[in-house]
């Protein structure tokens, strides 16, 4: 038996945006900030923001580093992640984003970010006596091993989510990265003999046939493509703001290349190369050998999707042995979880969800 969680208080949550809102306005100098201002936009760069993450850690004893900025830049982000940090009970990677409720609960696997914040505006569209947790990386705890085998990975957060229901049937959505863990987690759980009633991927590509793919075009079309994505990621920071963003990219990619190079000739080990969870992710997905799965799988993919090389199932039906189900909605990859995409997407996810409604056992 566990402890039962605590649901975000709404009065809570009220507190805590305008004890943030009053913050920004201090700190950016500013008479009138909105909930949904961007901080950058508005301004701020690396130097304020840690002097606003410093007052978060005296108030709410929560340790955020720099990079968090770039994904919490609004208030009501920034309030989401204290409140996910705060639910986070004994560095669990279980995080109780709505615990009540009578119906089957959903689990929301991370992307490969490892954090949950981008599902926040997903549940609040979903049913309100449905239970959802996310699932974060594991990688982001303060204590205990990193994990970097997807195995692995799936195999931690299948026995921790046991501890919030035990049996099944068990329903999962995984974004992109999270598709893979979740698939694993099914795969480990048909092997108990439990029952996986939903499989859901979002916008997940299969790795094995990705890597099979031909060359996404000549070299001068890449480049555009990958300058174009920065452009958007940065069109709207201050000079300071950009050239941390720049210099996170591109130590990034140089390290998974390094990490691909050495550990294909076993001259690595990940830890001593890999600092940052987004670059565990990747390369643990892109390791990932896929077996065929003996349930069914449904996939929910963006259809703004410009390359030409992926195939409508992204590479699943195949190993789909019980069929492969696949639910289009607007948005290109990384806009699924923006409006007006994610009021489409809980739409489709509640026709699944209530093909197969059951009760079953929550521990609280």
């Amino acid at each position: 038996m566990i402890s039962a969680f605590k649901d975000l208080d709404d009065r809570s949550r009220a507190e805590l945006e305008r004890t943030l809102t009053s913050w920004w306005q201090e700190i950016l100098g500013l008479e009138e900030v909105h909930p949904d201002n961007d901080f950058f936009a508005l301004g701020g760069d690396s130097l304020l923001g840690a002097h606003l993450l410093v007052r978060i850690k005296d108030r709410y004893k929560i340790e955020l580093a720099i990079p968090t900025l770039f994904d919490a830049r609004t208030i009501a982000r920034m309030a989401d992640l204290i409140q996910l940090k705060q639910a986070s009970a004994e560095h669990w990677s279980i995080v109780p984003i709505r615990s009540h409720g009578t119906r089957t609960p959903l689990f929301l696997v991370h992307g490969v970010g490892g954090n949950v914040l981008g599902f926040y505006g997903l549940v609040k569209r979903l049913v309100p006596d449905l239970p959802v947790y996310g699932i974060q990386a594991q990688a982001l705890q303060p204590v205990g091993p990193t994990l970097i085998q997807l195995k692995d990975m799936a195999a931690y957060y299948l026995r921790e989510l046991r501890r919030v229901q035990p049996h099944g049937p068990y329903r999962f959505l995984g974004l992109s990265f999270g598709g893979l863990v979740a698939y694993e987690i099914a795969q480990q759980l048909h092997a108990r003999g439990e029952e996986v009633e939903l499989l859901g991927m979002l916008d997940t590509w299969q790795p094995s046939y990705m890597r099979r793919l031909p060359s996404p075009g000549p070299l001068h079309q890449r480049l555009y493509r990958r300058l174009h994505l920065v452009y958007l990621h940065t069109r709207k920071l201050r000079l300071a703001s950009k050239a941390v963003y720049l210099r996170n990219r591109l130590k990034s990619r140089v390290l998974r290349i390094f990490y691909s190079y050495s550990t294909a000739r076993g001259q690595a080990n990940m830890m001593e190369t890999m600092k940052s969870v987004r670059d565990i992710n990747f390369i643990a997905g892109m390791r990932y050998q896929v077996k065929p799965y003996c349930g069914h799988v449904t996939l929910f993919r963006a259809t703004q999707e410009d390359d030409w090389r992926l195939p409508e199932d992204l590479g699943w039906r195949a190993m789909a042995l019980k069929g492969l189900d696949i639910h289009r909605f607007p948005g290109d990859h990384g806009q699924i979880l923006a409006e007006p995409n994610v009021s489409i997407l809980a739409e489709k996810l509640t026709e699944c969800l209530a093909q197969n409604e059951r009760q079953v056992e929550i521990v609280l």
